[in-house]
Formats: C-alpha cells, structure tokens, sequence
C-alpha cells in the first residue's frame, strides 16, 4: 500500500455527464469549494516528503504507532490529525549496548543540537542546555558532566566520542534518546494540528517542538506535547492552544508572543524537568512581546518547576482569566515589565514554595508593571510559604515606577502569618510615587487573627487599621478565622485516545 497518497474512489460505470459532475465534486477546495481527500501515513512514512507532493490544504492522518524522527514544515492550511495511538517522537530507540563495568554504552551517536542558555542551569544541573535527553521506560534521566558522574539514573553524553554512557541496565527496558529538535515549524497559515502526541524532541532551552510564532493562525488542540527538552508549544500571532495536555517537558509548557492568541483549557503541569533556573525562566509557560489581544482562558495550571502563568517584556493588554493555578514552584501568575494586564476570575492557591522570600513567590506578582488590574479572584495563601498579591517596583525603566495598577475585589484567604500584600520598591526615593500610584479596594480578607500585619504600604508594615488609614481598602472587609481548605485538581478533562 502506498502510504503517501490518498486512497482513491472507485465508482460503477456512469453515463459520461454525471461522470463528469462527480470528477468535479472530487477536486480539491481551493478549485471547486469541495473538502480535499485525506493522505494516510503510516509509521515509516516520510511525512514530509508526502506533503511536498500535496497541494495547500490537504488533510493528513497519522496512523497509530510511533512516527520517529519526523520534523515538518507545512503548507497553507494543512491539517494534521491523529488517529487513537498515533505519536510523532522526535526520540530514536537504543537497543545495542556495550556492557562495561558499572555502565552501558551506546555507540555511534553523532547527533549535537543547539545549545542555549547554559548559564542558566541551577545547581545539579550541569548539561541543562544541552537539548538530548535520555529517557528509559518514558522517564528522562539526569545528564551529568562527565563519565565518573554515571550512575543509576545518570546519563553522559560524550559528544567527542559518539557515545552514550548509562547507569542503568537497559535489559528488557525501552531506552531513548532526543534526537530531532522539532515536529513542526515554518511560515504557513492555517496549519492544524490535532488528537497527537508529540513528545521527546530535542528542542533547545527556548525553543518548542512544535512552534507556531512565524505562521498564522495555527490551531492546536486536543493533543499531548510532552518530554520535549524546550518548550512544548510556542504561541503566535492569531494561534489557538486549546484542550491540550502541555506535561513534563523540560523547560516550559508553553510560550508565545504576537497578537490575538488563545490559549485556553489546557492542562499544563510539572513542567521544567530539564534544570532550568526557573527565576530566569520556565516553569508553565510564558509569554513575551505581545502587542495586544492574547488571552489566557480556563487553564489547569499546577506542580511547575517555575511560575505558572507569566507574562514578561513588553506584553500589552494580556487577559489572564478562570484560570485554576495550584502548587507551582515560583509565582502562580506573573505580570512583568509589562501593561495594561487583566488578571481575573482565577482559583490561584499553593504557590511559591520555593520562592526567594521578600516579596517573591506570590500567589500573583505585578513586577515592575504598570495598569494592571487584578480582580475576582480566589487567592489562598498556604500556611507556611508564598505571599499574596504584590506589586514590586524596581530600576527597570521605562516600566518604572510600578503605578496604575489596582488590586480589588478578590477573596484573599491568608494561613501564613509572615505571608504579605501590597507594594514594595528597592529605589527608596520611588516609595511615595508607588504607595500614591497603586490601589487596594473593596477586597475580602480572611486572616488568622484581625491585628496582622500583612499588608505593605509606603515602606512599612500595616494592619487592617493603618492600611485603611492610607486610604487603601475603602469598601473591604477582614474576617477573622480561616476557612477550611478544599483540595485542588484540575477538572475532567475530554480523554484522549492518542496518549499512552
């Protein structure tokens, strides 16, 4: 069977002029307005060759089984749909080894991508940069610096060599290392992609398996991006995210720049295995120079090694909203040197408990970001780490002083008595120009007892009393005793038939 090529109509001899008819509701769209054929492929198909013999517009469906090693560039309006069990994997599969004392050898791997970032590995990490990763039974594996460092769980790559050095015995184990660094990318429009996984591409720190900044218009939807190196998927301009699982890649989730994306319904979890300094960057997903009408829609957020939603460098009028953000390792949702923002209606609870103290490691930051409005949403501070909401101004012109931004009509539930809210700056000569700049209003606070001092304003701390004395808080209320809480889980979501 040739997989490259669609399956052809067979019909009982007809009368010449309705032959002719049915010819013409054959063609493809773009002639007679008719749906274009659909192009099976196979696991061994070159997909991209295929769709360089297809015009604009084809359909293709990937059949169930593992796609290895493909990377493609789509034409305008190509659609890509999983059948149940179809995974493209940017990973090759080991299988011959070299048993040598306490380790296992794979030979003649010659593949080296892009190294980014380096600098920014944290401690433990030492080859976070580099884009291969080492996966056995779908776990990835830490790649250590050099061959005396390979142990259980403990990968070398020995790029001089050509070799691959484990510290696991790979016997009656599925063992795989990234090899390709992306699935899809290019300038085409309209692309589609949908009910795939796509997993285990050696995309570099920075970089997504599958990247849609440069074509407008891309869907993605109902689809697992996971154990890729970088990021998962990378949002452009016109770009829908919708309905997908974004777990356990390396560096990010998700990102994206451009104008009027959606992403929304997302699971997007445990997201920055790779090492990554998640304060520098990673963890659920980012987004970075947007000119206007990006919206960030009903996501399950949650156990990122990093914020979880972050907004960062010149991102204008982002609406973050009926979000659900829970147990990320930095900042839940993150607002930086940027404006204009909407962050509203979200559940946000359990975050920053690896955060760096002060003022860091919120529930949701507005970091040296102006007009910014924060309402609606239900903030609960756990009991022994995070803050509330903050607005931190530094020396990072032209976003500074942090002013206009409003903070207002939330239910704030505070378990930990050192946790805060309010507005800070480390220019002292900004204190008054931030405390005059930014609002508090109409809040509902539940505290342990009504005297804490969980508010910051104009470089001190305040009670409920002095922080209304300010002039913050008109029409807020605090209550004392805090309400039991509800565990957290993203809601159902739609199965997919394609994960494994």
């Amino acid at each position: 069977m040739d997989t490259g090529r669609a399956t052809p109509r067979r019909h009982a001899p007809r009368p010449a002029r309705l032959a002719a008819a049915i010819l013409l509701t054959c063609l493809p769209m773009t002639a007679t307005g008719a749906e274009p054929p659909t192009v099976s492929l196979r696991p061994g198909t070159d997909i991209q060759a295929v769709v360089e013999r297809h015009p604009p517009g084809t359909r293709f469906r990937l059949e169930a089984g593992i796609h290895r090693l493909q990377s493609i560039v789509p034409k305008n309006d190509n659609r890509f749909e999983g059948a149940p069990g179809a995974v493209l994997s940017g990973a090759r599969r080991l299988t011959a080894f070299v048993h040598r004392g306490p380790v296992w050898i794979a030979r003649g791997q010659t593949q080296k991508g892009r190294v980014n970032a380096a600098e920014f590995c944290r401690s433990g990490f030492p080859r976070c940069a580099h884009p291969e990763d080492l996966f056995i039974d779908d776990a990835p594996m830490l790649h250590v610096g050099s061959r005396s460092a390979v142990g259980p769980g403990r990968w070398f790559f020995d790029y001089d060599a050509d070799e691959i050095v484990i510290g696991d015995d790979p016997t009656g184990r599925i063992v795989e290392t990234s090899v390709t660094p992306r699935a899809f990318g290019g300038t085409a429009s309209g692309v589609v992609i949908q009910a795939l996984t796509i997993e285990k591409y050696a995309a570099p720190v920075q970089a997504a398996a599958v990247d849609a900044e440069f074509g407008p218009g891309w869907t993605v939807r109902n689809s697992v991006l996971r154990l890729n190196h970088g990021v998962g998927v990378n949002a452009g301009n016109g770009s829908r995210i919708l309905d997908n699982r974004l777990l356990d890649n390396g560096h990010a989730g998700f990102s994206g720049s451009g104008t009027n994306f959606l992403i929304a319904g997302n699971e997007i979890a445990r997201n920055g295995y790779a090492g990554v300094d998640f304060y520098w960057e990673g963890g659920g997903g980012k987004i970075t120079e947007s000119g206007g009408g990006g919206l960030i829609r009903g996501n399950c957020v949650h156990d990122n090694i990093g914020a979880g939603i972050w907004a960062d460098i010149d991102v204008h009028q982002l609406v973050i909203e009926d979000n659900l953000v829970f147990g990320n390792a930095d900042n839940g949702i993150t607002y930086e040197i940027s404006y204009d923002g909407v962050i509203r209606n979200n559940r946000v609870a359990d975050n920053g408990q690896r955060g760096q103290g002060w003022f860091w490691g919120a529930q949701i930051l507005i970091s040296s970001a102006r007009g910014v409005k924060v309402y609606g949403n239900d903030i609960d501070v756990p009991g022994g780490y995070g803050n509330a909401v903050t607005v931190v101004s530094q020396d990072r012109a032209p976003y500074t002083p942090a002013v206009g931004n409003e903070i207002f009509d939330n239910r704030i539930v505070i378990r930990n008595t050192n946790a805060r809210i309010g507005a800070v700056t480390d220019v002292n000569a900004d204190n008054a120009v931030v405390a005059a700049g930014n609002r508090l209003y109409g809040n509902r606070y539940h505290l342990v007892e009504l005297g804490e001092r969980v508010w910051f304003w104009n470089d001190a701390e305040a009670d409920w009393n002095a922080i209304r004395a300010q002039g913050q808080e008109v029409g807020g209320v605090v209550n004392a005793g805090i309400p039991q809480k509800t565990p957290l889980s993203c809601p159902s979501m739609a199965p997919m038939d394609n994960a494994r």
